[in-house]
């Protein structure tokens, strides 16, 4: 039975670096199966009010691989609750660049480094 893992991508204001969690813990590893889900949610600060614009999720290889990623694209736009399915063992990286804007129109920039995806072991 396939397995969605809720990311959950925190930012604050004035700090590039993103963070994330798995159903309100900090991992370090996801550990998933072929057939399971990566699903994204932006917590957005309460201040300033910020809306996510756009967000490009990058993934890759971490060990030698005859495939270019875990879901069969190495870059993926995103938005608030998509979805990526994995579709290929093997360990992972992935990144995340996205752009959040105020009410006012002014745009900041973010980046969520490296979770890595293990897929395949038990």
């Amino acid at each position: 039975m396939a397995t969605q893992y809720d990311v959950t991508i925190q930012f604050n204001p004035g700090n590039p670096m993103a963070t994330w969690s798995i159903d309100g813990k900090i991992e370090a590893l996801i550990a998933a199966q072929k057939g399971d889900t990566l699903a994204f949610n932006f917590e957005m600060p309460d201040s300033p009010a910020m809306e996510l614009a756009s967000a490009m999720l990058f993934a890759g290889p971490r060990q030698p691989s005859t495939q270019i990623s875990p879901f069969n694209k190495t870059q993926i736009p995103i938005v608030q609750g998509s979805k990526v399915r994995v579709e290929h063992d093997g360990l992972w990286g992935f990144s995340i660049a996205f752009t959040a804007v105020t009410k006012d129109g002014i745009s900041s920039f973010y980046f969520l480094p490296d979770p890595e995806l293990e897929v395949g072991s038990t």
